[in-house]
């Protein structure tokens, strides 16, 4: 009887070294696992504030894209002004030659 109670014993010694064993495994992926998700935050508040950023850039850049465009319109209109009155000029300038031209062929 002794003997089986020594067997017995020696037993449960080993499945308690066995559930001590586990649960100190148990307890290093649980200390692993919370240093893993303290990365994660630190890495999602870093990539949180580079997307404000990024935000921020592109609002900035739509503003001034919206202001290009606004002056382009702006002088492309001045633009055809422009041409309008060059056309004008060049027909105004033609219009002098024909006459010095008509001038000169009378005289000469």
């Amino acid at each position: 009887m002794e003997d089986c109670i020594e067997a017995w014993v020696s037993t449960l010694e080993a499945a308690s070294d066995e559930h001590a064993t586990a649960i100190a495994d148990q307890r290093g992926l649980q200390v692993a696992m919370d240093e893993d998700a303290s990365r994660v935050q630190v890495e999602f508040r870093a990539q949180r504030g580079l997307l404000q950023s990024l935000h921020l850039t592109q609002n900035e850049h739509t503003t001034l894209l919206r202001e290009h465009s606004a002056q382009l319109t702006e002088h492309s209109s001045q633009l055809a002004d422009i041409r309008t009155v060059q056309q004008r000029i060049l027909v105004g300038v033609e219009a002098i030659r024909e006459l010095l031209d008509r001038t000169l062929d009378t005289e000469g």
